[in-house]
């Protein structure tokens, strides 16, 4: 079943875990690049942003990539916010390269490729996306549109989600069920006019 043929009533446990919750983390010791997403819900912000104080600090990273500006429903810049927060724990501001212009994840990946001139990058270098586990599909349906240079090698790390049910809140009154349901119809979208691939359910964790 291709991604852009689910229906929402098809959704259940095993879907929802092979869509979702199937992309394997490889392992990397150093990353020319860690680029860090943005989100207007600050509780979940901070969740990528301590993940990522991990990251930092037990990987050698080149250069922090954050990426996020005002969003649709945000009232506070993304990307800035994540600077404060990762200077304020001790991390090094000449490390970190700031794309603030973004309201989007598809503006994200796009202003991020132009700002480093990804698509004409001659070299090999590895870069390593951080964010929510349910978010990490979208970039890399999205990236895998964008890209295609075969000196960059890409690394997959993200905040694992709690399996709970999808009934129970996550954060801010918002339920696991209502934040998979927002992805899926994002993506749904963003496959019908061209911005994402369209790839099987069942290929997905061997894709990327």
């Amino acid at each position: 079943m291709k991604l852009s043929e689910i229906n929402f009533n098809d959704l259940d446990e095993e879907l929802i875990d092979n869509i979702f919750f199937s992309v394997k983390k490889k392992e990397y010791d150093y990353a020319d690049y860690l680029i860090l997403y943005g989100c207007h819900v600050k509780e979940l912000l901070e969740k990528r942003l301590n993940y990522a104080l991990k990251v930092i600090k037990n990987k050698s990273i080149n250069k922090i990539v954050l990426t996020g500006g005002i969003g649709i429903k945000g009232d506070f810049n993304e990307s800035s916010y994540m600077y404060n927060y990762l200077v304020k724990n001790g991390i090094n501001k000449q490390k970190i390269i700031i794309e603030n212009n973004s309201t989007t994840t598809e503006e994200n990946n796009i202003n991020v490729i132009n700002m480093l001139n990804l698509k004409n990058i001659q070299r090999p270098i590895s870069i390593v996306f951080v964010t929510q586990e349910i978010h990490m599909l979208r970039i890399m349906l999205h990236w895998k549109k964008l890209m295609n240079n075969s000196f960059i090698k890409l690394y997959y790390d993200f905040v694992e989600e709690e399996r709970i049910s999808l009934n129970d809140e996550v954060i801010d009154g918002l339920t696991l069920s209502t934040l998979i349901n927002e992805q899926l119809d994002k993506i749904k979208s963003f496959i019908k006019d061209g911005t994402y691939i369209d790839i099987d359910v069942s290929e997905i964790k061997n894709s990327f």
